[in-house]
């Protein structure tokens, strides 16, 4: 064994729901809800068209399959009018989950399902990417926080910038880019060129794929954006989420030759990380928890969850991303009441949560441990 390479075994368990998008929603012609017991499957197409087709109901399928109108049945209803039953479902099924607290009313129109990522056997997974990401962000903010005055002047760069106008993916990339080649590209591996990824210090750093995790940790939340007002605002939109009390395994090595971080370091960012979300906006809902070794991770988990500014700016953070929001949203700045920002001192000002048996839960939110193999 080589003595510079650190191995760890590490562990998430999620304490309130975890999204990772696959990139695909299922409408509601693509998923059948039982609301007998409460579950969705998510049919094989192929074998459900061959029962159609076998009860001498292809043309009118293909009929509704093909109308865009919005009034239509959803697809469990489709099949109710046209009696089909449990046991076709369950010939059909590829996968299926409980459904939460989605459906809880009759009200409201059938929603789209935006889908939890999956291996090439149907198993929920956690990419390493997705882990690093966030490990990246953690160590860029402990930095920052480290040495203020070091990075002051990029500092000064990206409040000016994010007075002018961009798209959302340019929006500051340059200025971006350049925090992290100060704070991470250290390695001079190539000395004509210090943005090259080459330098980059966390190329020392591996994180794996998430061991498989079972289909039955799956379950359908609805996105919920709670204010300051403590109300609930429930968006039409569903996620296949990882339930609370899921665990997530998967390894991580370190190169110390290229690495200057030790999983101690990383755990010491993650915590100061959490830190500064809870001072400068969870706090302001009530939603701030003293738990040690809290982690944000995946999607729905909120603006503060994914950037530096808190680190940089500190209480004076909404500033610049009211700025950031006025410059990129253009019409939905206001159609979002981002104008409220600036005189609430809170950007954004909207908590991202869900509901799970009834309870309210922060997005994203999980604790990680480690031991050293």
């Amino acid at each position: 064994m080589k003595d510079y390479l650190k191995h760890y075994r590490v562990t998430i368990r999620a304490l309130s729901p975890i999204y990772i998008g696959s990139g695909v929603q299922l409408g509601k012609k693509e998923y059948l809800y039982m609301p007998w017991n409460h579950r969705v499957i998510v049919p094989d197409f192929e074998k459900m068209y061959m029962t159609v087709q076998k009860k001498g109901l292809q043309r009118e399928f293909d009929s509704y399959m093909m109308n865009s109108r919005n009034n239509l049945p959803s697809l469990s209803q489709w099949m109710k009018q046209h009696q089909f039953r449990n046991e076709d479902y369950e010939v059909w099924k590829r996968y299926e989950m409980d459904a939460g607290d989605a459906f809880a009313t009759q009200t409201g129109r059938p929603k789209g399902i935006d889908t939890f990522i999956k291996d090439a056997y149907g198993k929920p997974y956690v990419p390493g990417s997705s882990i690093k990401g966030m490990f990246r962000t953690a160590l860029i903010a402990w930095e920052i926080q480290n040495n203020p005055r070091y990075y002051a002047r990029t500092k000064r760069e990206i409040e000016r910038s994010a007075r002018e106008r961009a798209s959302r993916k340019q929006c500051l990339a340059k200025e971006t880019d350049y925090l992290e080649q100060q704070v991470l590209y250290t390695l001079n591996r190539d000395e004509t060129k210090a943005g090259s990824a080459v330098n980059d210090n966390m190329s020392g750093l591996h994180v794996g794929d998430s061991v498989p995790i079972s289909v039955e940790q799956l379950t359908l939340c609805q996105k919920i954006d709670y204010t300051l007002e403590r109300e609930e605002k429930c968006l039409p939109l569903l996620r296949e989420v990882l339930k609370p009390g899921t665990e997530i395994t998967f390894d991580v090595s370190i190169d110390t030759t290229l690495c200057p971080y030790c999983m101690e370091d990383i755990m010491e960012a993650l915590n100061v990380f959490n830190g500064m979300c809870n001072r400068y906006f969870y706090a302001r809902f009530c939603r701030s928890t003293k738990d040690k070794d809290i982690i944000w991770l995946g999607g729905g988990a909120g603006f503060p969850s994914k950037t530096v500014h808190y680190a940089l700016f500190g209480g004076d953070a909404y500033r610049v991303i009211d700025s950031i929001f006025k410059n990129t949203l253009g019409v939905s700045y206001n159609k979002h009441k981002h104008s409220k920002d600036i005189r609430l001192k809170l950007a954004p000002h909207v908590c991202k949560c869900t509901r799970y048996n009834g309870k309210l839960y922060d997005m994203g939110r999980g604790q990680i441990s480690y031991t050293e193999t």
